[in-house]
């Protein structure tokens, strides 16, 4: 299961920058590192103990990416051992070269971090995360993922941003154990998100109890969520 640094939407005052995570050992399994996100880890104290991140990256928003340079930084000039990579960005080939280039405006060039494509038929990390990138429809401007994630027993899907769900990830609501969805109060022609409504639709009521809504409005109705049979993404605390 998922914890999350930040769980609401692009605007979201309260709820962080949406972006999962999971501790193994001294690793962590880091999903986007939006423009509110990196302060967050700091205040949370997720990297005391941590001697190597993985970051898997949905999308180029600022929402999703914005301080990842900022991370790539502070793993190099202020986490022992001092002046070594430590941190490593994990993209499909169609986002690998754009992600560069943006990191590199910022100063953050590729000698500070490692960068890994992930093939269109999945990748598996050294310790034996499984990634498999699905595409998804969110903003027509850029290109965008989705994962379906397996890491020991468990299977899981996430969205990253998106206003559909993907039909091969509908297809195995049986098997999965959770699913992480884009979830919106809005619901109108042409939304980028996924609505309540919406979702409603897409997933059958006996498999709800496994779906996170995520991304959320910070005015997200979390009581009519729940009684409609879904779970809802909560941000790690911050002091």
């Amino acid at each position: 299961m998922l914890n999350f640094v930040g769980c609401g939407n692009s605007f979201s005052g309260f709820n962080g920058n949406n972006s999962a995570y999971l501790r193994f050992n001294k690793t962590l399994f880091l999903i986007d590192c939006g423009s509110a996100n990196f302060g967050r880890m700091i205040r949370a104290k997720l990297l005391e103990g941590i001697d190597r991140i993985d970051v898997l990256v949905t999308h180029l928003h600022p929402d999703h990416v914005g301080s990842l340079g900022s991370l790539i930084l502070y793993t190099v000039y202020q986490m022992a051992p001092m002046s070594q990579v430590k941190l490593t960005v994990l993209v499909p080939e169609e986002l690998r070269s754009d992600l560069a280039t943006l990191l590199r405006l910022q100063g953050v060039t590729e000698d500070k971090y490692h960068l890994t494509t992930i093939p269109s038929a999945g990748f598996e990390t050294d310790f034996g995360f499984q990634v498999h990138p699905v595409p998804v429809t969110h903003a027509k401007e850029l290109i965008c993922f989705g994962y379906i994630l397996k890491f020991q027993t468990q299977s899981m899907y996430y969205s990253g941003d998106a206003a559909m769900i993907p039909r091969e990830v509908v297809h195995q609501l049986a098997e999965l154990d959770y699913v992480y969805q884009d979830t919106c109060i809005e619901d109108y022609p042409g939304n980028v998100h996924m609505s309540l409504q919406r979702i409603c639709e897409m997933i059958p009521v006996q498999y709800r109890h496994k779906v996170y809504c995520m991304h959320l409005d910070d005015n997200f109705p979390v009581h009519q969520a729940a009684e409609l049979g879904f779970k809802v993404a909560s941000p790690v605390s911050v002091l």
